[in-house]
């Protein structure tokens, strides 16, 4: 009989039992799920940026997080990291900007800036797009948390408005005047100011306005005026729009009781700080709008 046997068998369940575990192990250690799929959620963007007209869409992903970096988008889980890249042009991610935020869920840039566009002191298309540049530096290479779809929006801002105006100044004796009237129209909805100041800082007019297409009149009385209750011709006035001067005209007293422009024929339009030398504006020249695509998680 060979007693030695079963010790033997005890040496190898024991060596088996231990590689087994090892193996457990590193199999425990494996991942268990596919890293994001990045060349999808590239796609998905670019069907949208590279619509020709405002566009939007969503994609749902498995990534944990996020990051744009020029044209590359980055994204990764559990179980991995993964890259690609767009051959469209530049996104902005717009993560932590609540404006752009709404505007990437389908709001109108038009209704998120409402009180720009009525402000005469600030352009409203110089908002949005301060914001644009704000949120692009921001995230820009920065992890950020992906807690939702994937939303790509393609949005266009209105066209920079163009002004028109004109005023009729009520003639007195003594080359004054008790009563200004001012008609003003803009190609775009956009907040106005209406200025007029009289010779030897006798009376001014300090008006705020909001320019629509369809024209407008504003009628200045003298109980409205500033500093005396008339205005000595000659009168500056002023057209002011995005906290600049539009145009402006001198009327004299030999012109009072006609209508006198104050704007060029055709108006005068409202330039912009747009950042569209950054890669990450579109600028459409012959409609005079901007066109930027955002993403959001």
């Amino acid at each position: 009989m060979d007693l030695e046997a079963p010790i033997d068998g005890w040496y190898v369940w024991l060596a088996v039992s231990i590689v087994s575990a090892a193996v457990g192990t590193v199999a425990l250690g494996l991942p268990t799920g596919p890293p994001p799929d990045a060349n999808r959620a590239a796609n998905a963007i670019e069907e949208t940026a590279g619509s020709p007209y405002e566009a939007q869409s969503t994609y749902d992903h498995d990534a944990t997080a996020i990051k744009f970096t020029g044209r590359t988008v980055v994204m990764r889980n559990d179980h991995g990291t993964t890259r690609a890249t767009l051959t469209y042009g530049h996104v902005v991610p717009v993560m932590g900007n609540e404006r752009l935020e709404n505007v990437s869920a389908g709001r109108a840039v038009a209704d998120e800036y409402a009180a720009a566009v009525e402000d005469p002191n600030r352009s409203a298309i110089d908002a949005f797009l301060a914001d644009v540049e704000s949120a692009y530096e921001t995230n820009t290479g920065e992890w950020r948390t992906a807690n939702g779809p994937l939303r790509t929006r393609t949005v266009a801002t209105r066209p920079l408005p163009t002004v028109s105006a004109a005023v009729d100044i009520e003639r007195v004796p003594g080359d004054q005047t008790h009563e200004v009237t001012v008609e003003y129209e803009s190609t775009a909805e956009t907040g106005l100011r209406l200025l007029a100041d009289g010779s030897d800082d006798r009376g001014r007019i300090r008006e705020s306005v909001t320019g629509t297409p369809t024209g407008r009149t504003e009628t200045i009385t003298h109980d409205a005026f500033e500093g005396a209750p008339a205005m000595s011709f000659p009168i500056d006035v002023r057209i002011e729009a995005g906290g600049t001067e539009l145009c402006t005209a001198t009327v004299r007293a030999d012109r009072g009781d006609e209508t006198v422009p104050i704007c060029p024929p055709g108006g005068r339009t409202l330039e912009t700080t747009a950042v569209d030398d950054r890669g990450y504006v579109s600028r459409d020249t012959e409609a005079d709008t901007f066109y930027v695509t955002l993403v959001d998680v």
